[in-house]
């Protein structure tokens, strides 16, 4: 199946049932929330400890979830339309942890890179370190004396773990689809097609996208003079009018990450229906 075929049906599936697309929408947001629920310990240095019972959460609810939100998808694509209670069914709910967790276990290794800078600067900058400790550290370590180039090497190292992550996340985006058609061996010899859907399907999230870079921008002039910064005679922008913007591109990205799921999904299921006609 082409990459057009299947925004097509995607398209199609999610236009179907808007209504219906919305409530799918709002049963995940909900689900996302309760697994986020503990990080309110953080606001208590003594119950700070209680936020890692988000992992347990986000792994027994949001992963089977995941998997019923996947078979969602394909009936959806059969024409039946998203529907926002199947995403909470408790049937089979070891075979979808079990598949759930095997995929986070690969993913685990794609931010295999991430996780090593994490622990590279956590060590790095271990301690109290105030704000000029590191502008130097970032300065001379990474840039040779240089602000911007140092600032540059950290931009560039920081995005190259996220692209790692990145391609994995694209290679195994059609493995849940294919478990919750039937056939998990479907996506077998068709990566590079799933690759290429996956990245087709970013362009639901262009408008958070181009809330960052609009943040981002705002701070350029200042992070061209740091010196001014560190002597007070530079401000940062006001934080309310970058909430703002931030707040524009998620408020205008939500709506469309179904369908942005929904891509991938209609190319798994094309792959069935291609090897069915051979």
């Amino acid at each position: 199946m082409k990459i057009s075929t299947a925004m097509g049906r995607a398209w199609r599936a999610y236009t179907a049932s808007f209504g219906g697309t919305m409530k799918f929408l709002l049963t995940e947001a909900c689900l996302t929330l309760i697994c986020l629920a503990p990080l309110l310990f953080l606001t208590n240095g003594r119950l700070a400890a209680g936020a890692l019972l988000c992992v347990p959460l986000w792994l027994l609810m949001m992963l089977p979830a995941r998997m019923n939100a996947a078979r969602d998808m394909a009936a959806a694509l059969a024409g039946g339309g998203l529907g926002s209670p199947r995403l909470i069914e408790g049937a089979d709910y070891g075979k979808k942890l079990l598949c759930g967790l095997k995929r986070a276990g690969f993913l685990l290794l794609w931010a295999a890179p991430l996780i090593a800078l994490a622990v590279i600067f956590r060590n790095h900058f271990a301690g109290e370190v105030d704000g000029l400790t590191v502008y130097r550290m970032i300065r001379n370590d990474l840039g040779g004396g240089d602000q911007i180039r140092g600032i540059r090497v950290l931009v560039l190292i920081t995005v190259g773990t996220l692209l790692v992550l990145m391609f994995g996340c694209a290679f195994h985006s059609g493995a849940r689809h294919a478990w919750a058609q039937g056939d998990p061996r479907r996506v077998r010899g068709h990566h590079g097609k799933v690759v290429l859907a996956w990245l087709a399907s970013l362009v639901t999230v262009l408008p958070m996208v181009l809330a960052i870079v609009a943040a981002v921008a705002r701070y350029l002039p200042v992070l061209r003079d740091l010196n001014g910064l560190l002597m007070g005679t530079v401000s940062l922008p006001a934080t309310r009018g970058t909430l703002l913007i931030l707040a524009a591109g998620a408020l205008l990205t939500l709506p469309l990450l179904p369908l942005r799921s929904l891509l991938p999904a209609a190319l798994v299921s094309g792959l069935g229906e291609d090897g069915r006609k051979a």
